[in-house]
């Protein structure tokens, strides 16, 4: 009964389109009034607080605030002018400069949104100027956004960190080389794209001394991730230490070096990092109640009796997992859908034979790849807002790229050494 009503009072408010905090909360609360728990409503309020009450949590604020300043310092323009110099040759290249300056940018924003929203600013008007098709510039910047998820500021791998007890240093550093690999993926995916399309290429090399002007200037923000995991792997630095080193950094770069960033914008720099934590926090918060209220109904131990019940090989319970995952990735956004199911089936994922790290990266990648499936996709909608052009139009040129991303989530999974092997070398 106590289950039934938390389930069924959530899943109608989330489809007549209650925002997902508002949902866990009402719900918890009918669940206390309607339900067998016996508890005062007194207790929701102690259970909201505590689930906002994480010093690991200051990391995710003080990353955003750090990727909002090097934005506003220039550097998005100066990581995509590199990123060109480099592959802006090869055919269809603006699709490879695309993904390499989304990786860039997502190691420092730690955001998918942040990430696809600032680099589809600057790259889907330029492709588009140089004969690429404007779906296929916004499809390629909504999958590589996704790199955002997958670096060194993770904002939803600090967020998992907290959920599951995992080391957030160490998922942090598992990244490193699945976000290598994921981006390297898309490079091919835009490549065999852009041959069969026949896309273009730049014809004309850049001079030797404007690539090294260039790689010059977009040398301080290029050492920033650096300054983050290398904090982390010496040991200086906690993952909130480290951010806080990240906003410091940020700073002094685009006050002192870039010259571009304006002491007026601090506000709305700060500002925007806020209002992307306060929706954080919210849902953090108000997830702990009702996050308390499955386990205390047995409902993880169930799912994973259920599933062990089956009497599956560890490989179909790994895929049955991803799939449900996959599903509800297409339905809810990363933290929400984090934050429901990692206490049900990180467990069973763990019983199954993924390792911690493993675990915690293929998670968030399988649930990455809904920010650019339809028909919530996050990231789908900030492309479809810069370029101007519908859904249906943009989903025709994903289709690769959610084929790379099934690619890359099997990779994960059949090889625990591309996440496992270098939080191990460094003993974080």
């Amino acid at each position: 009964m106590t289950v039934a009503v938390l389930i069924l009072s959530f899943s109608f408010l989330l489809l007549i389109g209650v925002p997902i905090a508002w949902c866990m909360g009402v719900a918890s609360l009918l669940t206390i009034y309607v339900g067998h728990l016996g508890l005062p409503f007194a207790w929701f309020a102690q259970q909201t607080v505590r689930g906002a009450d994480a010093i690991t949590l200051a990391a995710i604020p003080l990353f955003l605030f750090a990727g909002e300043l090097m934005n506003r310092g220039g550097l998005t323009a100066r990581i995509m002018r590199v990123a060109e110099h480099v592959f802006g040759r090869i055919i269809g290249g603006l699709g490879l400069v695309n993904v390499a300056t989304a990786l860039v940018y997502g190691g420092i924003s730690g955001s998918a949104t942040a990430d696809t929203g600032a680099v589809g600013s600057i790259m889907i008007p330029a492709m588009a100027e140089r004969g690429y098709p404007k779906a296929f510039a916004a499809a390629v910047t909504a999958a590589s956004g996704t790199l955002g998820i997958i670096g060194p500021q993770s904002v939803i791998l600090i967020l998992y960190g907290v959920l599951t007890g995992t080391s957030i240093g160490g998922l942090l550093v598992a990244a490193l080389i699945p976000g290598l690999f994921i981006a390297a993926t898309f490079m091919i995916t835009s490549y065999v794209v852009a041959r069969r399309h026949n896309f273009p290429r730049n014809e004309t090399p850049a001079s030797w001394s404007e690539i090294g002007k260039d790689a010059l200037g977009a040398l301080p923000a290029l050492l920033m991730p650096a300054l983050v995991l290398g904090s982390i792997i010496g040991g200086i630095a906690t993952a909130t230490e480290a951010s806080a080193l990240a906003v410091v950094y940020s700073f002094l770069v685009g006050i002192l070096v870039y010259r571009e960033l304006p002491l007026r914008s601090l506000y709305s720099a700060a500002a925007a990092a806020v209002a992307t934590t306060g929706v954080i926090m919210m849902i953090m918060a108000l997830a702990t109640p009702f996050g308390w209220i499955l386990t205390v109904e047995q409902v993880p131990a169930n799912a994973a009796a259920w599933i062990t019940g089956l009497h599956t090989t560890p490989l179909v319970t790994i895929i049955l997992v991803l799939v449900l995952l996959k599903v509800v990735g297409f339905w809810l956004d990363l933290g929400p859908a984090l934050i429901i199911l990692a206490p049900i089936l990180v467990p069973i994922a763990l019983a199954a034979g993924l390792m911690p790290y493993q675990t915690g990266i293929v998670f968030t990648m399988t649930l990455g790849i809904g920010l650019f499936t339809p028909p919530i996709g996050t990231n789908i909608f900030v492309v479809c807002n810069v370029a101007k052009i519908d859904m249906w139009s943009v989903s025709k040129w994903l289709v690769p790229y959610w084929i790379a991303s099934v690619v890359c989530v099997a990779a994960l999974v059949a090889f625990p050494s591309l996440t496992e092997w270098l939080p191990h070398l460094f003993g974080v």
